[in-house]
């Protein structure tokens, strides 16, 4: 049995969704082919096929898109970041190897082109450990009460110069305006996820049939001094019990450009008449809205994986970032998948918390699979706590402290945007 990998162009949009459809039996009629594409650059978008067949086995794409990870000393940088979505193998093919040939697909032409970081939301966590995916950052569901009280003080001044309106989302203003924000808070945001400009109208689209009873979705706009600070994706969902309102308010994307503005957001989130209950996503593991409004115990509280990241190039992905103190190891990085990866590579952190990753036949210091670079690529799941886990050897007294504080970073990177 042979596996080719095919370019896909937009004459194959029904071929495509025919197979995403069968994996994820989803209804059609719920997402047109030509709506749900319309984002998808043809380029970066391929089909699997066995033994010379015109039938698609599996298909997958990916974004050109950008993750906002720990810089020098402190700071924070961007990174190019492929993001890896629409993976997909039908069920009649499932078994024999086209989710391995994709993957790998993908690697190879990330590493032609020299982007270093790939990054996905897994559909089932058991899958992409093995293809050398790290959970990077993890993402806390807020529900919250109509009325939840938010305690600031140090904020109050300023979030009361915030004013705040919302529009429907499917417009072009809307999209323009969430996408502008969207790239401003994202760069000031570990873990954030900047989407590319052609996803940006596609995303605000309306999908009647998705809705489910929830009106289309909306965007709360923040201004401060009349210059655009923030924005909520929401949708509201009428019900009624017993004759009393108890509406329910979803909020998909929440991002602010400084924490009065967030405050003044989340307030205003938490004050919509015929409304009971408030679900916010996509916050990381310390985000202020928790602590504000009093800590877990005062309100509903999931956790979940986030972003999955998968370092294609140890070399450029691990000199891309920034670290938080000097450091000079050698690592032994394990990685079968990529065998341009596997082997040692020596990295450097000067003063200034810039790095170089050069490949290196010096011995190794610490011994380690890919996964735990990409685990702890945003500064959250530090080298050492994964050391007491057993998935990192010290070969090197003191080597092991030295490189964690290094990749460590003092807050925690938010959940990434769906992609």
């Amino acid at each position: 049995m042979s596996i080719s990998i095919v370019p896909l162009t937009a004459a194959d949009r029904q071929r495509l969704i025919a197979v995403d459809m069968a994996a994820f039996f989803f209804d059609p009629n719920a997402y047109p082919v030509d709506v749900v594409t319309t984002h998808f650059d043809w380029a970066r978008t391929f089909g699997a096929s066995q033994d010379g067949s015109d039938e698609l086995a599996g298909i997958y794409t990916s974004y050109d898109m950008a993750l906002t990870a720990p810089g020098p000393l402190g700071a924070l940088t961007r990174v190019p970041m492929a993001g890896l979505s629409w993976v997909s193998v039908h069920p009649d093919h499932r078994r024999r190897g086209i989710l391995r040939q994709m993957i790998t697909h993908h690697f190879s032409r990330l590493h032609e082109q020299g982007v270093a970081v790939s990054g996905l939301h897994a559909a089932e966590p058991p899958i992409y450990g093995r293809f050398g995916y790290g959970v990077s950052s993890v993402e806390l569901d807020l529900k919250l009460e109509r009325g939840t009280v938010f305690t600031a003080p140090a904020l109050e001044d300023a979030a009361g110069r915030v004013t705040t309106r919302f529009v429907k989302a499917d417009s072009d203003d809307a999209a323009r305006a969430v996408h502008d924000l969207h790239l401003r808070c994202a760069a000031r945001t570990l873990g954030a996820v900047s989407r590319p400009e052609q996803m940006a109208r596609p995303l605000f689209v309306d999908l009647p049939l998705t809705r489910q009873g929830h009106e289309p979705w909306q965007v709360l706009l923040a201004h401060v001094d009349g210059r655009p600070a923030g924005y909520a994706v929401f949708s509201r969902e009428a019900t009624w019990e017993d004759g009393r309102p108890k509406g329910k308010v979803t909020v998909r994307e929440l991002a602010a450009a400084d924490s009065a503005t967030l405050l003044a957001l989340a307030r205003r989130l938490v004050d919509f008449d015929l409304t009971s209950s408030i679900t916010i996503s996509g916050g990381g593991a310390d985000s202020p809205l928790l602590w504000w409004a009093g800590g877990p115990r005062t309100i509903g509280v999931k956790t979940f994986d986030s972003l999955w990241l998968r370092l294609v190039d140890v070399g450029i992905a691990m000199s891309e970032r920034g670290y938080s103190g000097t450091c000079d190891v050698v690592l032994d990085v394990l990685d079968p998948v990529c065998p341009w990866n596997q082997r040692r590579w020596r990295l450097t952190v000067g003063t200034d918390g810039v790095a170089t990753c050069l490949p290196t036949m010096d011995d190794a210091d610490l011994r380690l699979p890919v996964q735990v670079l990409g685990a702890a690529y945003l500064g959250s799941r530090s080298i050492a706590t994964q050391a007491h886990h057993g998935l990192v050897t010290e070969l090197t007294a003191g080597s092991l402290h030295v490189f964690s504080r290094a990749m460590s970073c003092d807050r925690e990177p938010v959940g990434a945007i769906d992609f």
